[in-house]
């Protein structure tokens, strides 16, 4: 029995008579760029988000480039993101020529508040929190950094579709928390296109409105050729989004699903004294567990490749996510406009991390396989 870390395959699977029906009334349609599909889930996909609206564009990472765009800020000026992210969350940023200042992460791999305030300047516009790995940063302490220092807050959700924060005991969707959320809808997503995808939503639909313009070549209301400031080519098709409609019906499901399996990883795992599996406090039922993330500590420090090893001959897939973070890499230290401000957590914790399979396409029972693989590579190493 192969164990996958991802299987699109079996969700196509599931969803095929739904999926094929809506490509091919799109299809026979030959609506491909805008047009209701596009409008449909756009509406569904804010209220799912519980924003006030939403704009589809061609990826993740245009996604944080247009709304950093769209935010227009002082040229130059210095955003704060974590050191611990994708490489997309820096690009967008610096293509937007502006400085990104790298800071650490907490044990919980999201963003350190406190790294924040000792990274602000005179230059600080605004802050990037990632909710990665399906986990929401401390959006309540961000927002009053934001607020005390007059800076726009640009959510990275990438990771976290239908992930939530307590804000001044409110529970909230992230996204709709700062002034703009950005999302990526790549295939392995918790909510993933066919191909590329991505989304800008807001609850200011002034600056909605901006994306839009920059996303579409710069047009200003929704005129195709009267084009008002330089803007780019990325929409998300009609394909996509009818594809991203289906899927997100069953977006809370999936969710919930991954919760359960979450908690399960818990309890096996939490045995291991070399292995420091993700807590659930404050995450168990917010957390929408893209990735299930553990470190091997203490006298398993430097045995991950091992780990690894030992796995696959049992043909369980696993991944690094990320086997670097960003502060380390040459093209970010050597970046004019690159600032790495902290990063000792971030660092170490890359050297540790392991990602075990995780999604609608695992049983409970095989979750406890992995577990029983993972004592049997302790007692095989006789720790």
């Amino acid at each position: 029995m192969e164990i996958k870390f991802l299987d699109l395959s079996q969700e196509y699977a599931h969803l095929k008579s739904e999926i094929d029906c809506i490509m091919d009334e799109i299809l026979q349609s030959s609506s491909f760029i805008g047009g209701k599909y596009l409008q449909e889930f756009e509406t569904n996909f804010a209220h799912f988000m519980q924003a006030r609206g939403c704009v589809g564009v061609g990826n993740g990472t245009d996604a944080l480039e247009i709304a950093i765009k769209a935010l227009n800020l002082e040229p130059n000026s210095e955003i704060i993101l974590p050191a611990n992210s994708f490489i997309a969350s820096a690009e967008a940023i610096l293509n937007n020529g502006h400085q990104a200042v790298f800071v650490d992460c907490k044990e919980d791999y999201l963003i350190d508040p406190l790294c924040i305030q000792n990274a602000l300047t005179k230059k600080t516009a605004a802050i990037m929190p990632v909710h990665l790995y399906g986990k929401a940063c401390d959006m309540e302490t961000i927002i009053q950094i934001a607020q005390t220092h007059h800076l726009k807050i640009i959510e990275d959700c990438s990771q976290a579709h239908g992930a939530k924060a307590i804000v001044c005991g409110e529970e909230k969707s992230i996204g709709s928390i700062g002034d703009v959320g950005c999302f990526s809808f790549y295939p392995s997503k918790n909510l993933g296109a066919y191909g590329d995808g991505g989304a800008i939503i807001s609850n200011d639909l002034g600056l909605l409105e901006t994306c839009f313009e920059i996303a579409n070549h710069g047009i200003k209301n929704h005129d195709k050729y009267n084009h008002h400031l330089i803007g780019r080519n990325s929409r998300l098709d009609a394909l996509q989004a009818g594809i991203l409609n289906i899927k997100l019906k069953y977006l809370k499901a999936s969710n919930t699903y991954r919760q359960q399996l979450a908690k399960i990883y818990h309890e096996n795992l939490s045995i291991f004294k070399n292995i420091l599996p993700p807590s659930l406090e404050g995450f168990e039922d917010n957390s929408v567990w893209h990735l299930y993330v553990i470190r091997m500590v203490g006298s398993w420090e430097g045995k991950r490749e091992a780990m690894i090893r030992h796995l696959k001959q049992n043909n369980i897939a696993c991944g690094i996510h990320y086997p670097s973070d960003l502060g380390s890499l040459d093209i970010i230290t050597t970046h004019c406009n690159c600032k790495v401000i902290s990063n000792k957590n971030a660092k170490k914790y890359a050297k540790e991390i392991l990602s075990l399979p995780i999604g609608n396409h695992i049983s409970q029972k095989e979750i406890q396989l992995i577990c029983q693989k993972i004592q049997e590579f302790e007692t095989s190493c006789n720790f």
